[in-house]
């Protein structure tokens, strides 16, 4: 699931697909740019903390300088992404308990 693409934002941003043994271990990918060097992966938690102290993104995006509209704007599409995991993991615990 794509949460921006580079048409119309900065990032490119989606959930990655993992390997996660829990909710705090899924994948936030964002790319600044098609270089590794632009790829950046964050974990729910590291996302939920950034979402809490968003000024915290700066010290894991180095190789772009990021304006604070950026910011903000990468903020919403990490609280999109935490709010998708919530609702899948809430989703399978219901599964799991068959529905009740």
């Amino acid at each position: 699931m794509s949460y921006s693409r580079w048409i119309n934002s900065t990032f490119y941003t989606y959930w990655c697909s993992s390997q996660a043994c829990g909710k705090q271990d899924e994948l936030f990918a964002c790319h600044t740019s098609l270089d590794v060097m632009g790829e950046h992966m964050f974990t729910y938690t590291e996302c939920k903390e950034f979402i809490q102290d968003p000024q915290k993104i700066l010290s894991r995006i180095k190789d772009f300088e990021l304006t604070s509209d950026e910011i903000k704007e990468l903020v919403g599409y990490m609280s999109e992404f935490v709010s998708d995991v919530d609702l899948s993991y809430e989703k399978k615990l219901i599964e799991t308990r068959g529905g009740q």
